[in-house]
């Protein structure tokens, strides 16, 4: 009853017998029968005709429901003869933010693919709920970000720690005091803000101050808004962004102060109009995850790939 299931499986993407023949390049009239012959096999109809455009029936809602149960059972297969295959053959589909893409990464995959030139690496750009909608569908293997998804639901495995500070351009004209805890670019490429005597400064300090914020939703935001409740103060939000690096190049502008990782400012071109404020609180310190699914089979080019990046 499920032979010919990848035709109609086509039919109930396109929700049209012309569109699905075309993409599989065969005559509607032949794809309409071999359609009728599953339902026949079945006893009840798979789709209603009599609306535009077609829809599955209640027995078609199940029947589906079935087919993409095998369809995943054939590609984790397939997976794993990749992965016999000595990662001969095979892809992965990474998923990360603008960040990560931009800048860790890169490196990654290079070193992984000079040692198996063959694995195809496809890389996706977007925040933690785009990436998870995409790992969720089955486009991507792989997530690398720092949001905490859930665990009941996937692996996770920590690829790198990061750590929180808040850059501030020099023309901002700040306490004396406050600026003799300042770190420059410098200090932070050499991880002297990691050090126990480096000078850390209360959030508070900066309660007067407008910040550039990240949209609501994401991990910085959401250690942003603690941080500040923690040092018990509503923040001054003068403007609210989506990536990371665009609220660096915006306080590069002088228009206020942002909370943004070192992973960041160590990749970032060197700016001489900002200097760094380390803040006295767990909340800065942070990590990087891969993240995949445990209800699907991790190929091991995925597991490798992990693997190889802990290196770098």
């Amino acid at each position: 009853m499920f032979q010919n299931m990848e035709y109609v499986y086509e039919v109930y993407k396109e929700k049209s017998f012309s569109k699905a023949a075309k993409n599989l390049y065969v005559t509607q009239p032949c794809l309409s029968a071999m359609v009728k012959k599953v339902e026949n096999k079945l006893g009840v109809p798979i789709f209603n005709r009599n609306v535009k455009p077609i829809q599955l029936t209640e027995y078609g809602v199940e029947y589906i429901h079935y087919v993409e149960q095998i369809m995943t059972l054939q590609n984790n297969f397939e997976t794993y003869l990749n992965d016999v295959r000595d990662l001969k053959s095979g892809k992965i589909a990474i998923g990360s933010n603008n960040l990560c893409t931009s800048f860790v990464l890169p490196k990654i995959i290079k070193n992984f693919t000079d040692k198996y030139p063959e694995i195809k690496i496809e890389l996706h750009e977007g925040n933690i709920f785009y990436l998870e909608d995409q790992i969720k569908k089955g486009t991507l293997d792989l997530i690398l970000d720092n949001y905490p998804i859930d665990e009941n639901i996937y692996e996770k495995k920590v690829f790198h720690t990061e750590n929180l500070l808040l850059a501030v351009p020099n023309k901002l004209k700040l306490d004396n005091n406050l600026s003799k805890c300042s770190l420059s670019k410098e200090d932070i490429i050499n991880d002297i803000h990691l050090h126990e005597s480096a000078p850390a400064v209360s959030m508070k300090c900066f309660k007067n101050y407008p910040f550039v914020a990240l949209y609501p939703g994401n991990d910085t935001r959401n250690r942003f808004d603690m941080l500040c409740k923690e040092a018990e103060f509503s923040p001054k939000i003068i403007l609210e962004v989506e990536q990371l690096v665009t609220s660096y190049n915006i306080v590069c502008s002088n228009m206020g102060i942002a909370l943004v990782s070192d992973t960041l400012i160590k990749n970032m071109p060197i700016s001489s109009d900002l200097k760094y404020y380390k803040i006295n609180s767990e909340l800065t310190i942070r990590e990087l995850f891969f993240h995949y699914p445990n209800t699907r089979y991790a190929s091991f080019a995925v597991k490798k790939f992990i693997e190889e990046a802990s290196y770098t």
